[in-house]
């Protein structure tokens, strides 16, 4: 366990926020170019993913930029109509709740990151003994240029997902609900501060949050990313930092009005304790945060992730 010092300076932790004036307009203008493009949704059953307890449909959808996110959407047999549950994953890494065997109280869809499901390299695999990790450089795409910037087009993605899910009359999407890992936590509070929707958020151990300090120290994929850049261009540092803050989860908390639990790990070397306390500390919402302090990322594994699912399927349910 954390010395006291440090277990309170996670707790009290409370930045100011570093919003742009135009922060606002800028996202409004996003989700305004966004429905000019139509959605294209095409589902398709797959068997072979199919089970006595879930139809899976494969589906892809136009996005920002016109590009094409897929994902897989489970639906339970014994609802005629089930609320939804987004998931989404960390980025560069497997999407582990894939593993966990899912409650048949609501529908699910995994959304693929852009980009990850065509990666060279699975998502989340180390590299042989001397090899060096290799990385698929999507967070520093357009990194100069806040219009265009990899993570607009993430975040974008989920508020995308949300307008196809609801198109579809064998759901129920007047409650939604969203579970993110790392920096699918950031674009899932992305989501849920923009859309009505979203009437239930979990945050496992959120990542690209309080971004003038997570940088310094955390050893994620995407930090290691954008560090890098950085380092070969250093006259760029403050045009990146700049463009980030339109991006930062924190910039997004007090404008998030549904329930929220959020996981930590005081061990966690990819989303420091001090940045997701600062995260949650913003949130004005109902809020609950489960701690872990002898664990890192994983931050409770699968018995969380239950604990997690429950809480947040009562509460879409109940709506």
């Amino acid at each position: 366990m954390p010395p006291v010092n440090d277990f309170d300076s996670f707790f009290l932790h409370l930045p100011p926020f570093d919003r742009s004036d135009d922060f606002d307009a800028f996202w409004n203008s996003g989700i305004q170019e966004l429905k000019k493009i139509p959605t294209e949704a095409q589902l398709a059953e797959n068997k072979k993913k199919s089970n006595a307890r879930f139809t899976v449909h494969d589906v892809s959808f136009k996005s920002f930029n016109r590009s094409v996110i897929t994902g897989d959407l489970f639906v339970p047999h014994d609802i005629e109509k089930p609320r939804v549950i987004i998931i989404l994953s960390d980025y560069n890494a497997k999407n582990n709740y894939r593993n966990y065997i899912l409650d048949t109280s609501a529908a699910y869809f995994f959304m693929n990151l852009r980009g990850h499901d065509i990666l060279s390299v699975e998502p989340g695999t180390n590299p042989a003994p001397g090899e060096e990790k290799s990385y698929p450089g999507y967070m520093i795409e357009n990194i100069l240029d806040r219009d265009t910037y990899y993570a607009r087009g993430i975040y974008l993605d989920v508020y995308r997902a949300i307008d196809m899910l609801r198109l579809r009359n064998f759901l129920d999407c007047s409650a939604i609900g969203i579970i993110g890992k790392g920096f699918g936590a950031a674009a899932a509070i992305f989501a849920a501060s923009m859309s009505e929707r979203v009437r239930a958020l979990v945050l496992d151990t959120p990542s690209f949050s309080y971004l003038r300090l997570s940088q310094n120290h955390s050893e994620s994929d995407a930090t290691e990313e954008i560090n890098s850049f950085l380092q070969k261009n250093k006259s760029k540092n403050k045009t990146v930092k700049k463009n980030l803050s339109y991006y930062d989860a924190l910039n997004f908390s007090d404008k998030i009005s549904c329930p929220c639990l959020v996981t930590v790990g005081f061990k966690d070397r990819f989303s420091p304790p001090q940045c997701v306390f600062a995260l949650f500390n913003h949130l004005i919402c109902d809020k609950t945060i489960e701690v872990y302090p002898d664990e890192g990322n994983e931050a409770g594994g699968e018995k969380q992730f239950k604990k997690s699912m429950k809480w947040i399927t009562e509460i879409i349910n109940s709506q």
